[in-house]
């Protein structure tokens, strides 16, 4: 009975020395049943047998062992599993905060990717206000260019001018000269650039055209040719008629004022006559060959080569008009516009 009741303490402290877990809790609570029965066994009356007592004290006793291995190993699976669970816990912890760190280095990216944003949004803001700047000075300084092209177009236009100007100038004093201008019209075509008007003075520059006063110093003699064409003398007239034909001759009568309204050809061969006079008198070389137009045709045969040279003239004056008017016309507006 001693020996069980030493094996029943030694048991006892085994399970008090056992961890206190709550997986554990019922093979504690068997091992303490068993050993509770053991205590009662070995507090049992005398007159049981020592032996049955002993025999199932030990096998109470053996079981209890067995329960106590097994709540051991309960107690050590239990340890490795809160081992394992507290290091679950401490790796999610480490996870946790190495999250928590990369969670605060990404709001801090995202942070400086707004601020780079927004420096980048002000930059491109800045950009275009410079370029919409720089654009508006381009549209002025193409502006000032176009403006300044017009401008030194218009003082080309004007040098141009006062070119032919000068050269129109010359063109008509050496025509008014009554010789040779071949030079000067050379030098007119060359600035005017046109062909037209000067080539029909080229025909005429080699020897020049006459002068009014030359004209005029010619008229008497080809006015007596007409006067002989419109009153003719046949050849077999008496002496008497040749006569006074020839006196008629030197001394001719006609109007002395012709009629400003008449018409050329009226009035007969006198009027014309006297119309012709006066045209030449006042220079007036257009009347001349239009009232010369209308003169008999021998009339006109004996002085064609004096219309000729009428001709010749007012086809100078009428061009050398023509060349002064253009080279003295007034800019365009839009040429004197631009001058502001």
């Amino acid at each position: 009975m001693q020996d069980l009741s030493g094996e029943l303490a030694a048991l006892r402290e085994q399970v008090s020395a056992l961890p206190a877990t709550p997986a554990d809790d019922e093979g504690a609570q068997a091992l303490t049943a068993r050993v509770d029965a053991l205590e009662q066994a070995a507090a049992a009356p005398a007159d049981d047998s020592a032996a049955t007592a002993a025999e199932a004290a030990s096998q109470a006793a053996e079981s209890a062992t067995q329960t106590a291995n097994a709540a051991q190993q309960s107690a050590d699976q239990a340890g490795q599993t809160a081992s394992a669970a507290q290091e679950t816990a401490t790796t999610a912890q480490e996870t946790a905060t190495a999250a928590e760190a990369a969670a605060t280095q990404a709001q801090e990216a995202a942070a400086a990717a707004q601020s780079s944003a927004d420096s980048a949004n002000e930059a491109a803001s800045a950009a275009q206000e410079t370029a919409s700047g720089a654009q508006d000075g381009v549209t002025a300084i193409n502006e000032t260019l176009s403006d300044i092209d017009s401008r030194i177009a218009a003082v080309e236009a004007r040098n141009l001018q006062a070119s032919q100007a000068f050269a129109a100038a010359n063109l008509k004093s050496a025509i008014d000269t009554g010789g040779p201008f071949m030079q000067q019209l050379e030098n007119y075509a060359q600035i005017a650039g046109g062909e037209g008007a000067t080539e029909e003075l080229r025909a005429l520059a080699a020897d020049g055209v006459p002068t009014e006063q030359e004209l005029a110093s010619r008229w008497p003699d080809v006015e007596d040719r007409i006067a002989a064409q419109l009153t003719p003398v046949a050849p077999d007239a008496p002496v008497g008629d040749q006569l006074l034909s020839g006196l008629r001759s030197l001394v001719q009568v006609r109007p002395v004022e012709p009629s400003a309204s008449a018409t050329p050809g009226e009035g007969g061969p006198n009027a014309s006559l006297a119309r012709l006079d006066a045209a030449i008198g006042a220079g007036d070389l257009a009347g001349w060959t239009e009232e010369w137009q209308t003169l008999p045709e021998a009339a006109r045969t004996a002085s064609q080569d004096f219309a000729d040279q009428v001709e010749a003239r007012l086809t100078a004056d009428r061009v050398i008009a023509d060349a002064l008017a253009s080279a003295t016309a007034p800019a365009p507006p839009a040429a004197q516009d631009n001058q502001g």
